[in-house]
């Protein structure tokens, strides 16, 4: 019966060690998805310090283009007969109707 009880005693801390591991993998999985939601790498893509550099660089690009489009938009509109004219051009939708919203068709 000692080497039933010792075999016993030996597995114990390997069963819990197991279930640690198992926890541990599940939180890092919920944290690398939780990353990859807020930082906009799809689920299917090598997840490195390298993607994340790359994404950031193209994040940093964009903004970039964004920044000088708004300066122009800002240079354009200084002068107010060019902000009239350009407000002139859109056209607001008429709100939908309520009962439109209800119909299923």
């Amino acid at each position: 019966m000692g080497a039933a009880k010792s075999f016993a005693e030996q597995t114990m801390p390997s069963k819990i060690l197991k279930e640690q591991i198992r926890e541990l993998d599940q939180e890092i999985l919920h944290v690398e998805t939780a990353f990859r939601h807020s930082y906009g790498i799809e689920p299917f893509e090598a997840l490195s310090p390298d993607t994340v550099l790359r994404n950031l660089a193209a994040n940093i690009k964009d903004l970039r283009l964004n920044i000088r489009a708004l300066e122009h938009d800002l240079a354009a509109f200084e002068d107010i007969k060019n902000l009239k004219a350009w407000l002139k051009t859109f056209r607001f939708a008429p709100p939908a109707s309520v009962f439109d919203e209800m119909m299923p068709f």
